[in-house]
């Protein structure tokens, strides 16, 4: 017991790291609403009667300057999709949703151990968004959160962290830990994973670019898409379960166990473990994508 409340103040002091760049959820934001342009557009148009009353409609209506119909609402779903990063520090800040960790490399046996609560985060959110009694203003910032968690919760150290004799208390999901990519840029590992897809330009760019790309490649309902079965609840443990995996057998392996807290020890990653990260991104990426449209779907029209 003496170890284990000193490790366990330990865990709950863990920063509250972001998980995929804002242009990424962007990313997700789009894939999202083009899905269910195909799959349910009445969705849409519900969703847009809410997200009018969001209590930031008018800054991110602004982004949509020009824009008219769906065009708009396009866009207007992806700044929703990063909101929860935009507004961090303020009193819609829930830094807990963003995480939901468990030891997948070194002191796995504390896996009962809960660190963040982003399974809690879902709960709450979607079930305000299926509450027609609740106000638009809730669901809007409910529909905001149900953006972002699900997109977040695709990221491999979202779901997973290491404890070992180089971080004895955890790596912070990456953040302690640095890497130099192939072109040599040092990085943290959390970085890393998170600004994979960032392409340079504006905000909207790596959206317009990967947003189709990735909708192609994936499309949904194709074999190569996991599902499952229950409600939203179980379904989204699954999601959680399966992106931990995906952090132990691949992010958490390699020359990324040799992640340095030293800068000047941080081993270079191969080249091939970066095509499998970046490709292993592009999957998650547009597997978030179609499971908010499949949330949102379940939670306006069940």
């Amino acid at each position: 017991m003496k170890f284990i409340l000193p490790l366990l103040l330990v865990l709950s002091a863990i920063p509250k790291a972001h998980a995929w760049s804002e242009e990424t959820h962007m990313t997700t934001g789009a894939i999202a609403f083009d899905t269910l342009q195909r799959l349910n557009p009445q969705i849409l148009a519900d969703l847009e009667q809410i997200i009018m009353e969001h209590p930031h409609y008018n800054l991110m209506l602004r982004k949509t300057e020009n824009l008219h119909g769906r065009a708009k609402l396009r866009v207007m779903m992806q700044w929703m999709a990063r909101w929860p990063d935009d507004i961090r520090g303020t009193k819609y800040s829930h830094p807990e949703w963003h995480t939901e960790l468990r030891v997948v490399y070194g002191r796995t046996w504390l896996w009962p151990f809960r660190n963040q609560s982003a399974l809690d985060g879902l709960d709450i959110n979607y079930r305000i968004l299926s509450d027609k009694s609740a106000s638009k203003k809730e669901r809007a910032i409910a529909a905001s959160w149900l953006l972002h968690i699900i997109g977040d919760i695709q990221q491999p150290l979202h779901a997973g962290h290491q404890m070992t004799a180089e971080f004895p208390a955890t790596d912070e999901a990456g953040l302690l830990a640095y890497i130099y990519k192939p072109d040599g840029k040092i990085i943290n590992l959390h970085q890393y994973w998170d600004r994979m897809l960032d392409k340079s330009g504006s905000v909207q760019t790596t959206s317009d670019y990967w947003s189709p790309r990735l909708q192609k490649q994936w499309p949904y309902g194709s074999k190569t898409m996991i599902t499952y079965k229950g409600d939203i609840n179980i379904q989204f443990s699954n999601w959680l379960d399966e992106t931990m995996l995906i952090a132990k057998k691949f992010a958490y392996s390699g020359t990324y166990l040799r992640a340095s807290a030293d800068k000047d020890k941080a081993p270079i990653i191969t080249a091939k473990e970066h095509r499998v990260a970046f490709a292993l991104s592009k999957r998650r990426v547009v597997t978030g994508g179609y499971r908010i449209a499949d949330t949102f779907i379940a939670a306006l029209h069940p």
